[in-house]
């Protein structure tokens, strides 16, 4: 037993000398007992230089204060704080220069007296290594923030569902293009080459980025692509990227448009308020068909459009369009006629399209439509009926009336005829 001992000992004393980590015992007194091989070489004093000196040799001296109520305090009361535990501190090295280290502290007593042995692992490099990540971090923060600025300034220049649609990853960035069917929309303001010439050029700017603004934000509230703003002119179309089926995309178009006429009245006493004397009124035309949709331009730049014969249809209704009045084509009408009340407009006729076009005018939705403004339509042998109340002038409505009468005097006088045997 008693070979045994020495034998721990010595291993012992071979694992701290053979340690990665200088370990360190000092006495009650602070001062150091044992230094091992790794401290010579962390702290630059070798074994004979710091046995026997106090462990202040280590300590920055900013700290020193701390370190003798700590000792004094576990030596007279036992009370402890960091020991058991790993904290991160700071060391002197014998050239006066500081290193970070991690330092594990434990205490005993032995024989009535008490020793202190602290485990230190010289944390340099790891320090080193956050604080490069900080810094790439931070930068990478800054790179953030200027790209989110960044795209924030290209989403002005590109549709939502465009821009959604290339950062997020789900379209390339290259000349490609398909046929799609879509829901076209053009419009524009009546006789605003006469408003630029009569207006300051700052006030026609000022009345033209109030109108497309309103425009645009309801264009995004019912999904539509907007491709283009052309001096007044708006071209908006449903379908691509984003779709929710051609009956659907059509409605939502159509809907749009009445939205923008409902928010153009709202716009028009402050247009006059600004101008003076400008009465702004919008023509609108729709039209669905298919079109080829894609990036067109060059490897260097491109636009994201549309082209086709459904593209001019719609641009020649918008062209024909009283002022106010949104013009459809017949595709679009038979794909929202259950919902939107449409009256017929007779036919035109479209460069390019070899047959007259069937139009209508989309009045509004049948669900907000009043009773007396419902269309009544009715026929049978010997009879006929269509009015459109909406649709008759104040000077025509008098007439109506009479006929009406006339109509029914007949019929009463009909029903007081003997009936023949």
């Amino acid at each position: 037993m008693g070979q045994i001992m020495p034998d721990s000992m010595q291993t012992l004393e071979a694992i701290i000398r053979s340690a990665g980590d200088a370990i360190i015992t000092a006495d009650a007194t602070g001062d150091i007992v044992t230094w091992n091989p790794t401290a010579e070489r962390m702290f630059g004093w070798g074994e004979a230089e710091a046995v026997g000196q106090p462990l202040t040799l280590i300590i920055p001296e900013r700290f020193h204060p701390q370190h003798h109520e700590g000792i004094d305090r576990v030596v007279a009361t036992g009370e402890t704080r960091i020991v058991g535990e790993t904290v991160e501190v700071s060391a002197i090295h014998k050239d006066g220069s500081e290193l970070p280290v991690e330092l594990s502290l434990e205490t005993w007593v032995t024989d009535g007296e008490r020793f202190f042995t602290g485990i230190i692992r010289d944390i340099t490099e790891r320090k080193e290594a956050e604080q490069a990540l900080q810094k790439a971090n931070e930068a990478l923060a800054e790179k953030n923030e200027m790209l989110e600025g960044l795209s924030a300034k290209l989403a002005k220049y590109l549709s939502r569902q465009v821009y959604d649609s290339i950062f997020e990853g789900r379209r390339d960035v290259k000349i490609e293009s398909y046929r799609k069917e879509l829901t076209v929309f053009f419009s524009d303001i009546q006789g605003f080459t006469d408003l630029t010439d009569r207006l300051e050029a700052e006030t026609v700017s000022e009345l033209l980025n109030s109108y497309l603004s309103s425009m645009a934000e309801i264009a995004d509230e019912y999904g539509g692509t907007i491709d283009k703003f052309i001096g007044d002119g708006i071209m908006i179309f449903f379908g691509d990227p984003e779709t929710a089926g051609r009956k659907e995309d059509a409605l939502a178009c159509v809907r749009m448009a009445l939205a923008m006429r409902e928010r153009i009245s709202e716009l028009r006493n402050g247009w006059i308020e600004i101008s003076g004397s400008a009465d702004l009124r919008v023509r609108i035309g729709i039209n669905t068909g298919y079109c080829t949709v894609g990036n067109f331009g060059s490897d260097d730049r491109m636009d994201y459009t549309i082209v086709g014969g459904p593209v001019n249809v719609a641009a020649r209704l918008e062209s024909t369009a009283e002022q106010d009045q949104i013009h459809i084509a017949h595709d679009t009408f038979m794909l929202v006629k259950d919902e939107i009340y449409c009256r017929p407009m007779g036919e035109i006729a479209v460069k390019g399209v070899a047959h007259k076009l069937r139009t209508y005018e989309a009045v509004g939705s049948r669900d907000n439509l009043s009773q007396s403004g419902v269309p009544v339509e009715a026929s049978a042998t010997g009879f006929s009926l269509a009015l459109d109340p909406m649709a008759i002038a104040a000077d025509d409505t008098e007439a109506a009336k009479t006929a009406l009468k006339a109509a029914l005097a007949a019929l009463d006088d009909l029903a007081d005829e003997p009936t023949p045997i």
